[in-house]
């Protein structure tokens, strides 16, 4: 006897080995992708506007294929929409459900034998709208994107089956999040902190009702759940399960399975909640915190919307501010076979598409960072000099001589706003009172800069061959704070004189130049600053302090001189 059921009872243990190997044809994966930008103003000069489309075709994708899967259909499921069964009614344990490990296998001496391919493809679609302000702000700055993807993929059943898993199909991206509003936030306090807001609100992610377990005998745990209707479901047990979810459960998960009544679900037909994140940095000014210039300590706090649920709700009552959730996909659990009428036994998960806090596995810690940065080595503005300085001493060529070394430094090393402003009179609209009152300015500031740079561009000229570099770069940045400085007092003046629509339509190159909190960060010199690159029109990024105009003098004659 005990032979004879040896003989009868399906081996439901497992000892074949797996076996894992690439396909002749398998190649690395490849992308085409194709953007189309539009970046301009908007609102008379208000904005700084960027519009993208980008379309990405991904090819050589990779996916798995089970050799030793028999594709032999033993039997159906008619109460599941006739879904289709590899293994044998005998081969699937009544009080389980379990199904015999050697089911659905060409070579009963291994279990998976998964080919890795690069068949499967995918595609994205992107657009993009960014705004931002388009002068330029030493105190508060802000941007904000909406971002709206589209993303499709083909996949083979071996991932997510409602049928015989050798079949291929397209469908929605596990990863597709289908709208994003990402937005930032800097405000320059006091001139002393300096507060950046990252942040991100994003559309829920898609998820699958499935079965946990293997149900269809194909050895993977794919199969999507059969959505049952409590008003036609036999099972008194199922049914009574079914109607409390519906009625109980997550609006997204409700509003999904009422949806798909009656039939298998669709791969990705739930999503998940929207989610928020944040990161938080501050870095101090290191003048106002008598720090040297080239120094610059920072510190980012991630994720602070988790630390303020932490404090406003205490660790045993948190409402889950920044965290994402990854709802439970789990739609049935397979608690037994009838295989009188070839049908399964389940109990419904009441927790399907449920985002509590508790019930998360992974949650978002909350981490303080502090960096500190030093600039090391002599500063931009000093190498350049000693460079110069350096040509026919030290190194070979003809020394400088004096006009060079005016035409190169009379400018104050930083860009002269009124020269530039004047160049754009008949952009600007610069009425004739206007024009007269910068052209005044930039004439007092021209000499004012003539006065500082002329006897240090003679001392400069004359340095014998082995002279003191330090003395001559200290000679150097007096006579640049020096005219920093002058500028400073002149700023608040030029502004006064332009209108508001004017100040929008001033190049972007110039107007920093116009802000005594940038002027003041750039007086010594751009070490630690970070602010070493202004962005020319056509996105050319020039050092800050080369441009034209410096020592210029443009004059406009309107009416009386």
């Amino acid at each position: 006897m005990g032979d004879c059921l040896a003989a009868r009872t399906p081996n439901f243990a497992s000892s074949a080995p797996n076996v894992t190997l690439f396909d002749k044809d398998y190649v690395a994966p490849r992308s085409l992708r194709s953007n189309l930008q539009w970046s301009g103003t908007s609102l008379n000069n208000r904005l700084s506007t960027m519009i993208d489309a980008t379309y990405s075709l991904n090819l050589n994708q990779a996916s798995t294929f089970d050799l030793n899967f028999n594709p032999a259909q033993q039997f159906t499921l008619t109460d599941e929409g006739g879904r289709p069964i590899f293994a044998r009614p005998t081969s699937i344990v009544p009080t389980t459900g379990t199904i015999a490990s050697g089911e659905a296998r060409f070579a009963p001496a291994y279990y998976h034998v998964s080919q890795l391919r690069s068949d499967m493809e995918s595609e994205t679609k992107q657009l993009t709208v960014q705004l931002r302000p388009f002068a330029f702000n030493s105190t508060y700055s802000w941007s904000v994107s909406y971002v709206y993807a589209n993303a499709r993929e083909k996949y083979r059943g071996f991932s997510s089956t409602s049928g015989n898993p050798l079949d291929v199909f397209w469908g929605r991206s596990s990863f597709d999040s289908r709208h994003q509003f990402v937005y930032t936030l800097t405000y320059n306090a006091f001139d002393f902190i300096r507060l950046g807001w990252y942040g991100s609100f994003r559309s829920g992610l898609p998820y699958t009702p499935v079965v946990a377990g293997d149900i269809n005998g194909d050895g993977y745990a794919n199969d999507r759940a059969f959505v049952f209707d409590p008003a036609q479901t036999g099972d008194s047990t199922l049914a009574a399960g079914m109607r409390s979810l519906l009625a109980n459960g997550s609006s997204s998960a409700r509003e999904c399975l009422t949806n798909q009544l009656r039939q298998i679900a669709a791969r990705n037909s739930c999503q998940g909640p929207w989610t928020t994140t944040a990161n938080l940095t501050f870095s101090f000014n290191p003048v106002k915190v008598r720090m040297p210039q080239r120094a610059n300590i920072s510190f980012q706090l991630s994720n602070p919307l988790g630390a303020a649920d932490v404090l406003l709700h205490g660790e045993n009552n948190l409402h889950g501010w920044g965290q994402t959730f990854i709802p439970t996909n789990q739609l049935l659990f397979v608690r037994g076979f009838d295989a009188t009428t070839n049908r399964y036994k389940y109990e419904v998960n009441q927790r399907f598409g449920a985002t509590a806090l508790a019930q998360n596995a992974t949650r978002l810690p909350v981490t303080l960072t502090a960096m500190l940065r030093v600039d090391v080595g002599p500063t931009r503005e000093r190498q350049g000099l000693t460079q110069m300085l350096d040509r026919g001493r030290a190194t070979g060529g003809q020394k400088v001589p004096e006009m060079m070394y005016k035409a190169m430094y009379g400018s104050g090393g930083v860009i002269n706003p009124m020269a530039q402003i004047l160049r754009q009179a008949d952009t600007l609209g610069l009425t004739a009172e206007q024009a007269d009152s910068l052209a005044v300015l930039n004439r007092g500031y021209t000499i004012k800069l003539d006065s500082i740079w002329s006897p240090v561009s003679k001392y400069l000229a004359l340095l014998p061959d082995k002279y003191d570099q330090d003395e001559a770069y200290d000679r150097y940045r007096t006579a640049r704070e020096a005219s920093v400085d002058a500028l400073i007092k002149l700023a608040p003046t030029i502004k006064h004189l332009l209108t508001a629509d004017q100040m929008r339509r001033i190049p972007t190159f110039v107007t920093p130049y116009l802000d005594t909190r940038y002027l003041a960060s750039v007086r010594s010199g751009t070490a630690g600053t970070g602010l070493g690159m202004i962005m020319m029109p056509g996105g050319m990024a020039v050092p800050a302090g080369i441009g034209g105009g410096g020592g210029q003098v443009i004059e406009i004659r309107r009416g009386s001189p």
